[in-house]
């Protein structure tokens, strides 16, 4: 599925723990998904919005086609372009991995994908880190190593609903530092699929922040991820703000704080204004060495994962979405990149409030307004 130029397309990353798999069950207990976390969250303050609910009480299981046939209905009629799964692959070990295997083996759900690897380390934390470990991402820098993963990849990259830029199917990866000779492993792919017959690889980074250009030499692209992007060029201010208002009186320290948008420094939890994280992404500069698509959100809590050490955009509702992603919009229309791609986050990551599913509260509300925007 080419991109073609000057239309505005949009692209969701896809979550795929909302079925159920054994190492999960071994891990975290016998039927676990990342409903058990989005089930048993509790609000941390006053108004705020947990747990979340699915529109009808509806806690899908992703590992039944006709779970995946009803997103792509829902995602096309309100004007989201395709999706991007999340791939899970741990030097051959795959995880989480049957909604995309279901997508590739039925051609007739027919929606355009590309494939993001997540390749983090698992823990108990949920953060990436390498700390009471579930699975250790190792990143063999071996052609072994190399040809075993490009071997699964090919089977996406051929398949006819790729999303391609510039004629190749676009790739992602979530983490670029932590590949060991990452440059040379990037080129021996695109050497294996042009032999493949196809015309190359688009690759994106999808960038959390900024890393040095070492990192980004065979890179096509980066996607900022939002609310991360945005948010980690922030959170260092945030520290220090705390510091500075900490010996204020309690009512001096209140009042400051809640202008900042920063939670109370006696909590764990990062409470963000949803309107100045939009700003910051409006505003943000690029790093001009490397295309740069925009990246958006729809909301963002993650108390289901991480509980009272939570980061949460305050203020979140499908209005206000709306009103900023409207503006991203214009800003991507009117640039200079042929290819009008947005990446949003996310579908369907309930655990951490960002999803377009409809919910209980919203129901369609944040759907029809990417639908209203787009056209």
């Amino acid at each position: 599925m080419v991109v073609r130029e000057r239309e505005v397309k949009l692209i969701a990353t896809y979550f795929t723990q909302l079925h159920q798999i054994p190492e999960n069950d071994m891990w975290w207990g016998e039927g676990f998904t990342d409903w058990i976390n989005v089930k048993k969250a509790k609000p941390l303050f006053k108004g705020h919005y947990q747990p979340r609910v699915p529109l009808n009480r509806n806690y899908y299981d992703q590992s039944e086609i006709s779970i995946l046939r009803s997103q792509i209905d829902l995602a096309r009629k309100y004007g989201v372009f395709g999706f991007c799964h999340y791939h899970y692959w741990f030097d051959g070990k795959q995880l989480l991995e049957t909604p995309t295997n279901i997508m590739l083996d039925n051609p007739d759900l027919d929606f355009p994908f590309c494939l993001s690897w997540a390749n983090e380390t698992w823990s108990r934390q949920w953060d990436g880190l390498d700390h009471d470990i579930l699975i250790q991402q190792t990143h063999p820098p071996t052609i072994e190593s190399w040809k075993k993963h490009f071997d699964y990849l090919i089977r996406a990259w051929k398949d006819k609903r790729a999303i391609k830029i510039d004629g190749k199917p676009v790739f992602i990866i979530y983490r670029p530092k932590r590949i060991h000779r990452l440059n040379e492993m990037i080129k021996y792919w695109r050497e294996l699929a042009v032999k493949e017959g196809l015309k190359g690889l688009y690759i994106i980074y999808q960038a959390h922040h900024d890393i040095p250009s070492k990192y980004l030499v065979e890179f096509d692209a980066q996607f900022l991820f939002q609310p991360f992007n945005a948010i980690n060029y922030n959170r260092a201010k945030t520290k220090l703000y705390k510091k500075i208002i900490i010996g204020l009186s309690e009512k001096i320290r209140k009042y400051l704080l809640n202008i900042l948008g920063i939670s109370d420094s006696n909590t764990e939890y990062h409470k963000w204004s949803y309107d100045d994280v939009w700003e910051l992404i409006l505003k943000q500069k690029v790093n001009q060495n490397i295309i740069s698509y925009k990246g958006s959100f729809s909301d963002w809590d993650n108390t289901a994962r991480y509980g009272d050490r939570a980061t949460i955009a305050d203020g979140a509702c499908p209005e206000r979405f709306e009103y900023w992603f409207g503006k991203l919009v214009n800003n991507v229309v009117k640039d200079n990149n042929p290819n009008k791609l947005i990446f949003i986050n996310a579908w369907n990551e309930w655990a951490e409030g960002a999803y377009l599913e409809p919910d209980e509260i919203n129901q369609y509300q944040y759907l029809e307004a990417i639908k209203r925007v787009l056209k």
